[in-house]
């Protein structure tokens, strides 16, 4: 990310950039945890993002793919399969491009979300049937995933089924055999080390800091 965004933009063109999309701006920044400010210099990434396209799509969007990369290497986001449901949580449409807002918006989750945005997007992320709720098969497709990439040996099946029913054990509060939102919410908030339980969904926090020392360098401390 950092070879294909570090040079610096024409001061007229980031001028015309600005004024051009300000008003939405301010429509954004409501749905976000970042001042004005802040949200100008995320917006001014978002530009350089656009510039690596000789031809954008619009001006106010940017292909899903060079938002991986943003994800892959600026925040350290480098689960293959986990990346796709990364997209769906923060932009259920089919478009192959993302727009300012979902941009900003994916940007404040990760950089300043608070413990309820996460605990809803991390949700998202796993409820691969869009039900609700996280079936035995559901978290044992995810786990699977994650242990055959973190192990060696090639039987990880039984690991896997051993974890899914603990994991069962642990956050289905009702013992209606699936873990519903209300279930997952609650053993977070009250064991918060449980989010990423089925995946690691989010950056880890020297990544945050990074990013924002790297593209946002005048933010306060966090």
């Amino acid at each position: 990310m950092s070879a294909s965004l570090d040079s610096a933009l024409d001061p007229m063109e980031e001028i015309r950039f600005r004024k051009k999309h300000g008003a939405m701006w301010i429509d954004i920044q409501k749905e976000t945890h970042f001042t004005f400010d802040e949200l100008e210099q995320i917006m001014v990434i978002f530009f350089k993002i656009q510039k690596r396209d000789e031809k954008p799509a619009a001006s106010d969007l940017i292909p899903r793919a060079h938002f991986r990369d943003v994800l892959h290497t600026g925040l350290g986001m480098t689960d293959t399969y986990m990346m796709e449901r990364v997209m769906v949580a923060l932009d259920r449409g089919t478009s192959p491009f993302v727009t300012m807002a979902t941009f900003a918006k994916a940007m404040s989750l990760y950089l300043r979300g608070d413990l309820e945005e996460r605990i809803k997007y991390a949700f998202t992320c796993y409820d691969l049937l869009g039900e609700g709720s996280l079936r035995r098969e559901t978290m044992y497709q995810l786990m699977k995933k994650s242990l055959a990439k973190a192990s060696r040996d090639d039987d990880v099946e039984e690991a896997v089924k051993e974890l899914v029913d603990i994991m069962l054990k642990r956050m289905d509060l009702d013992l209606d055999g699936v873990i519903n939102f209300k279930d997952f919410h609650d053993c977070v908030v009250k064991t918060p080390s449980l989010l990423e339980s089925l995946g690691y969904c989010l950056p880890e926090r020297s990544a945050v800091y990074s990013f924002i020392a790297t593209w946002c360098p005048t933010w306060g401390k966090m």
